[in-house]
């Protein structure tokens, strides 16, 4: 999907996305041994639908954040950006994503967030249920991943309470 792209939504395959979260998390976890890999996002909460694309957290000592990187990117991983204590990367690449993987400061907000928020529409079935009608909608009206991401803004800071 390139960054033009209309948004689908899939049906939940959870089964099928945590058992590639658990194969993508080994073959990182072989490369950054520290590290540690959590599945984030959409894909990582039963029932409900997403993009097709299993994202991880890896978490890194904020001063090995870039390093980590950079052993990623060696090793046949597309490094799409960066900001302090957060770098992503993706898998096969940034035009064919089959995972997002976001390198975080262990310690920092952003780790914090992703994981509350993931364990939120774990649990929280009404919270559930407002994020997948912005989703929905969003996917619906968004041109491109980042416009996308960026329309859910809103709901995620509602349900983080911040």
């Amino acid at each position: 999907m390139t960054s033009e792209q209309r948004v689908v939504l899939a049906a939940s395959e959870h089964e099928e996305w945590s058992r590639l979260a658990r194969d993508m998390a080994g073959r990182i976890s072989r490369l950054l041994p520290e590290a540690v890999i959590e599945h984030i996002g959409s894909t990582s909460v039963p029932d409900l639908p997403a993009k097709p694309v299993v994202d991880l957290a890896v978490g890194m000592p904020a001063d090995r954040v870039d390093e980590a990187t950079e052993v990623l990117a060696q090793h046949g991983f597309d490094h799409e950006g960066g900001r302090a204590g957060h770098t992503w990367l993706s898998s096969p690449d940034r035009s064919a994503r089959a995972y997002v993987i976001h390198v975080l400061d262990l310690d920092g907000t952003g780790w914090e967030r992703r994981l509350r928020f993931r364990d939120i529409l774990r649990t929280d079935a009404s919270a559930r249920a407002k994020y997948l009608a912005v989703k929905q909608r969003s996917a619906a009206s968004s041109v491109g991943w980042d416009d996308y991401t960026q329309s859910k803004t809103a709901i995620v800071s509602e349900l983080l309470g911040s």
